[in-house]
């Protein structure tokens, strides 16, 4: 009887409950880890260059660069554009079609510009000859949508 001694915990709670205070802080604090931080934006002169000079999306192009890369994974890869039976290789020219047909016909692009973001600024003739000038910005939000190329 000596040997004996009572539970300092209480009955029916362990370490790993999630109703302590302790376990109620570390899944919050995990929800908050899980958030990846933002892209980095690029500017916009750099975007209005960069997009014209972009080819588009091009299944056989992807295609034939993750095919290149089945010796990665030690997959058996074959020459699927000439005469030939590789099961792998056409299985991976029909998911890069179904991928790029996805994005160009039923992906969404959706842009928003911050209320005073747009400035604009007029100069001219008024009335009787005199200059006017004018300075302005947008409003409120403005939106618009794009198409995946």
């Amino acid at each position: 009887m000596a040997n004996e001694c009572r539970s300092t915990q209480k009955a029916g709670v362990t370490g790993s409950s999630p109703s302590s205070m302790s376990n109620i802080l570390k899944i919050i604090l995990a929800a908050f880890s899980l958030m990846k931080p933002p892209a980095n934006t690029l500017p916009p002169p750099l975007i209005m260059i960069g997009s014209k000079l972009r080819p588009g999306l091009s299944a056989r192009d992807i295609s034939a660069r993750v095919i290149s890369r089945f010796s990665e994974a030690d997959a058996v890869a074959g020459e699927i554009f000439k005469e030939g039976n590789n099961v792998m290789t056409a299985l991976e020219v029909i998911r890069m079609e179904e991928i790029v047909n996805a994005i160009q016909t039923e992906m969404k692009i959706s842009n928003v510009i911050d209320p005073g973001s747009i400035l604009v600024q007029t100069n001219g003739v008024g009335y009787a000859g005199f200059p006017v000038t004018s300075v302005g910005t947008n409003p409120s939000m403005v939106s618009s949508a794009g198409v995946a190329q």
